[in-house]
């Protein structure tokens, strides 16, 4: 009799924490941190390139056209035939500039207000005939970051001494390497972060000059053809295949942030399905031992 009550008290338990459990996952998920990318416009259009400065946005398009948007992003007009994109092998930051010549040479003017000869950066790397990707944040004097054709990321340190940063990794055996298309940094004092986009891993970044990099994509297309970082704006600017899209400068991607009461809420769900395996374990044990051990 004794063994009777005790597994139908078990039976009862466990139909509790059912129940519990089955209540908890009928109720309202938590509310999840804000994107870190948000769309600006021309959703379901791809982009290939894009130019941000204050108010002025100007963005090139798969079919050909060139847009122009004066407010911001809120809408577009075809952009004038003399309108040109700033070129992407060449950074001023202040008097100082960094450029990469034909050949895939670093070429450096220290001071462009004494002199606009360009010299080889003593060290650099060969990046190859074409290349034509590099970025200096403003916030870490000397530090430069190059992309080569052969898609290795090199990056200079405040010593001068360049070295291989970052080889991107097949997506899978069917894709293969995503292709770098881009790299950005704010050339005001803004942030030590560098943002490089691709063709696969949407966009990554490096808050430590090029050192170590993290994928920091979340809510954006996985293709990115293009980034501008915009200082006065304090945001960085994606050409995707479906839009353009905007971050404004903050933390790292955070983990979902819940509110309190959703939080305790799913602390009960754990210790609800934590006691329905105990319970069901337990079950299972007392329906093994002989009976006359129960007695």
């Amino acid at each position: 009799m004794g063994s009777d009550r005790h597994r139908r008290a078990l039976t009862a338990t466990v139909a509790a924490c059912i129940a519990l459990t089955i209540v908890l996952i009928g109720s309202p998920p938590a509310r999840a941190a804000d994107a870190w990318w948000s769309p600006v416009a021309l959703r379901g259009t791809a982009i290939t390139r894009v130019s941000a400065i204050g108010d002025t946005i100007m963005v090139h398009t798969a079919t050909g056209a060139t847009l122009l948007s004066t407010d911001g992003g809120k809408t577009f007009a075809t952009a004038p035939a003399t309108a040109t994109f700033p070129p992407i092998d060449v950074v001023t930051i202040g008097t100082e500039r960094w450029e990469i010549d034909p050949a895939g040479r670093v070429l450096h003017v220290a001071d462009t207000a004494v002199s606009s000869a360009p010299q080889v950066d003593p060290g650099s790397p060969d990046l190859g005939p074409g290349a034509g990707l590099i970025a200096a944040p403003a916030a870490l004097p000397g530090v430069v970051v190059a992309v080569s054709t052969s898609g290795a990321v090199w990056r200079r340190g405040q010593d001068g001494d360049w070295k291989q940063a970052l080889l991107l990794l097949p997506a899978s055996l069917v894709q293969g390497v995503p292709r770098i298309t881009s790299i950005t940094a704010f050339t005001e004092p803004l942030s030590d972060a560098i943002y490089l986009g691709t063709d696969g891993y949407a966009v990554l970044i490096s808050t430590d000059g090029g050192d170590d990099w993290i994928r920091a994509g979340p809510g954006l297309p996985d293709s990115v053809s293009s980034l501008s970082a915009d200082s006065g704006r304090h945001a960085v600017y994606a050409g995707t295949a479906d839009g353009l899209w905007e971050h404004v400068l903050q933390n790292l991607p955070a983990p979902p942030a819940y509110q309190d009461a959703a939080l305790v809420w799913r602390w009960l769900g754990i210790g609800a399905v934590t006691l329905v395996a105990s319970a069901i374990a337990l079950l299972a044990m007392i329906r093994l031992v002989p009976r006359r051990l129960q007695a």
